[in-house]
């Protein structure tokens, strides 16, 4: 797998993580801006004063992904990647909303810039549509997330697809099932979608 493939698919699979700003942690749950592809998060407000801002995905650990971050402060109150925050995670905790582009991206061994990673969403103009067909069953995609994922439980919203994968909200958490090779097209991904839905759920 190229490099920057493996880094784009552990971004995209992680929506934990740690801020390190001026060596002070601050744990966050992150979006990617399907626009820009930038990590989008709600902060407390003495993050927006630090010099130099590291994302650690998904914890502050010597094997995580590090991240080196330029912060911008948004509108979250009008704001649709911060619309898209509220339906990946629910209420936000605070109330300051920032925008991390990318600028440096380690992991083990792997050394990238930002701007050689593709995080922004071909997807993103079928997303909406793929999200409402598939929620129309809420109970079968609750049994693909738990079969992916045996601590969730209960039914499952679609909330994401993106060319690697889907994300699917449920009680215990986001739950994260890969394509296993990268779709940009909006029929491909409904099929993979499918494919694993006979695959998986009807197991459970």
């Amino acid at each position: 797998m190229h490099e920057h493939t493996e880094l784009e698919l552990a971004i995209r699979s992680e929506r934990h993580a740690v801020l390190v700003g001026d060596g002070v942690p601050l744990e966050v749950k992150t979006v990617l801006d399907n626009s820009a592809g930038e990590f989008v998060f709600s902060v407390n407000a003495f993050a927006l004063d630090a010099q130099e801002s590291v994302l650690w995905l998904p914890e502050e650990r010597n094997n995580a992904m590090q991240i080196l971050v330029e912060l911008t402060e948004i509108d979250g109150s009008n704001s649709e990647p911060a619309d898209r925050w509220r339906i990946y995670h629910g209420d936000p905790t605070d109330n300051n909303w920032v925008s991390a582009k990318p600028i440096a991206v380690r992991f083990g061994s792997l050394i990238a810039d930002g701007s050689d990673i593709e995080l922004a969403n071909p997807l993103a103009p079928n997303e909406p549509a793929l999200c409402k067909e598939f929620n129309s069953d809420r109970q079968r995609l609750g049994k693909l997330a738990t079969a992916f994922d045996a601590r969730s439980s209960g039914d499952g919203l679609l909330v994401g697809v993106d060319p690697m994968g889907i994300d699917i909200r449920t009680r215990f958490d986001i739950v994260r099932l890969p394509f296993g090779e990268r779709v940009t097209e909006g029929k491909a991904a409904s099929r993979h979608i499918h494919n694993l839905l006979d695959e998986l759920a009807d197991r459970v």
